[in-house]
């Protein structure tokens, strides 16, 4: 059996959100894993990125923020794609220095949040 990256993980510090984020991406019939603590998601990232072809992660998080998480998922596999999401208006020099130029803003809407996740998808390499 070939490996298939086909997982969409969902990183938020709040356990609510990202199980929220989570259940709306597997109705939308997508592969979603949560997570509400970055460095469980990354220990996950480095034994499972085989598999993984999505991290959409908050921007303000205990421990690791979402720019730290990004550089150091592109470290672990720069295949990997990363959505970051956030309520408060992000750096610009940050977004660029991470080769990002746009974000989720929270509040996010479950249909934003699925369209948004399945357009990276269809820009990602690792179509079904």
């Amino acid at each position: 059996m070939v490996s298939e990256r086909d997982s969409v993980l969902i990183v938020d510090d709040e356990p609510d959100l990202a199980q929220l984020f989570t259940d709306a991406l597997k109705a939308a019939d997508l592969n979603a894993v949560g997570f509400n603590n970055p460095l469980i998601a990354l220990d996950y990232i480095k034994e499972n990125h085989s598999t993984i072809c999505l991290v959409v992660t908050d921007w303000k998080m205990p421990h690791i923020n979402g720019f730290e998480l990004t550089k150091k998922v592109a470290e672990i596999d720069n295949e990997i794609g990363v959505m970051l999401m956030s309520a408060y208006e992000l750096d610009q020099d940050q977004l660029r220095e991470i080769n990002k130029n746009d974000y989720l803003r929270k509040p996010i809407h479950m249909s934003k949040l699925i369209e948004s996740v399945k357009l990276q998808l269809n820009h990602s390499p690792h179509e079904e």
